[in-house]
């Protein structure tokens, strides 16, 4: 490629190009003789005693201190450098070469000045992305507090985009999930942009109430209707939320002859109390959540059928924090906060500390981690919770149980009994225990006797 070649009309396109560009610029042949210059490049100079002479001519008679090309030339590679003409000038040298040999070369040349001022800027820019990044994390926080629900993950964004749109059809929601991932706090996201906001909101867990009771604490009763009733007789739930929403918690523990009554009272929209001989309409708003995986135990027999298909019109699913792990550190942050400020405290949390809670499988989902942060900051003396504090809080009750001698069997007895008494401890009921370890309510029961953990 020969620039001196080239028609007249292409020059004249590679001058107005180079005459947009804000930066100097200089094009030089493989022998260092200049073919064109931009404006930005020429400064004080003349056009015309430039173009046609070598950068050694130029330097030489003290038109310029010393060329970038040159430096080029020599290494046959690119080159940098700062140059002092009227002002400091940072120059930057490109070579094009084919087969070998330099046939031409682009030199770019900027203010140092200029670079200074556009550090500014950047500095100035950076500093206004700090500042909407703390806005940011501050409306995250607001909002969290709004829905008693960290955001940080998309699974739970989503949960949250699938609770608002329940909100708005006012329809009957299943939201199923492992025990302690925030199913009651979705349910309020629903009842708070809903229209029955400003009516009751009633939770009930439904597993938390024996057998014989559910009917009378569900639908109410009448006066005299069992021994020990109030006199004056007693509303139930139903009737307590009527215009509003009833959550009910843990419906998979319900038995089946129970699971008939309510199926009843969602077909009717009424109910009977207990000892009562008159139906009394309501208008409630369901919402059901389960632990346990309900369309199985339809399949076994242990739920009806045609009461999950009536609740379960707008499923939910809420994954375990050990799937949304982007939630782990802003919900720990979170808690500190609210403990923190509850407890007149100031505990931090290092970033070792955060890094074991990181790796952590959460059996008991947020609600354990919750329990864990505020045992931390009641338990530990130093402003700094660090690692070796979340180490001993999560894994030394296990490992302090085991004997330092004994058989193999007295080792693994001491070492399940700490693990049941931790969950016993972490999570509270026989359900949510049950359900962290992975074995049935007998099996529990029974290893609770064992060990006289009751």
């Amino acid at each position: 490629m020969d620039f001196n070649n080239m028609s007249d009309e292409v020059k004249a396109y590679v001058r107005a190009i180079i005459e947009c560009i804000d930066d100097g610029i200089w094009i030089t042949d493989g022998k260092g003789i200049c073919l064109e210059v931009n404006k930005q490049a020429l400064g004080c100079q003349k056009r015309e005693n430039i173009i046609g002479r070598t950068m050694d001519e130029l330097v030489h008679d003290g038109i310029y201190d010393t060329s970038v090309t040159l430096e080029v030339l020599k290494e046959k590679k690119k080159a940098t450098l700062v140059q002092h003409e009227e002002t400091e000038i940072l120059t930057t040298g490109i070579p094009y070469i084919e087969d070998g040999e330099i046939k031409m070369i682009v030199c770019c040349e900027r203010e140092l000045r200029e670079l200074d001022i556009m550090k500014k800027q950047l500095r100035i820019n950076e500093e206004e992305l700090d500042l909407y990044k703390s806005e940011i994390a501050y409306l995250r926080s607001v909002l969290a507090k709004e829905v008693d629900m960290v955001l940080e993950s998309k699974e739970m964004k989503s949960v949250v985009e699938l609770a608002i749109t329940a909100a708005q059809y006012g329809s009957r929601v299943l939201i199923e999930g492992e025990t302690g991932v925030g199913k009651e706090a979705v349910a309020r996201i629903i009842y708070k942009n809903g229209e029955r906001k400003n009516a009751p909101f009633i939770a009930v867990n439904c597993g938390a109430i024996p057998e014989n009771l559910l009917e009378s604490e569900m639908f109410g009763y009448e006066k005299g209707a069992f021994t020990g009733a109030n006199e004056k007789g007693k509303k139930g739930y139903f009737e307590l939320a009527n215009n509003g929403i009833l959550f009910l918690d843990e419906i998979g523990d319900v038995s089946l002859d129970f699971q008939v009554k309510l199926l009843r009272a969602l077909q009717e929209n009424k109910i009977m109390r207990v000892g009562g001989d008159r139906e009394i309409p309501v208008d409630v708003q369901i919402i059901a959540a389960t632990n346990k995986d309900l369309k199985q135990k339809v399949e076994n027999g242990e739920f009806r059928a045609d009461l999950y298909y009536r609740l379960n019109i707008f499923p939910i699913k809420v994954p375990p924090l050990r799937e949304r792990l982007k939630d782990i550190v802003p919900l720990v942050y979170y808690f500190a906060d609210y403990f923190n400020g509850k407890y007149g405290t100031s505990k931090e949390f290092s970033l070792s500390s955060l890094n074991v809670l990181q790796r952590y499988q959460w059996p008991g989902n947020v609600r354990e981690l919750q329990n864990l942060v505020e045992r931390l900051i009641l338990t530990v003396r130093d402003d700094i919770i660090n690692d070796e504090h979340v180490k001993r809080m999560l894994f030394d009750e296990v490992e302090d149980a085991e004997p330092k001698e004994g058989s193999l069997q007295e080792i693994i007895e001491q070492t399940e009994k700490s693990v049941i008494q931790k969950y016993m401890n972490e999570l509270g009921s026989p359900a949510e225990v049950e359900k962290a370890l992975g074995i049935s309510r007998a099996t529990l029961n029974r290893k609770i006797v064992k060990y006289g953990l009751r």
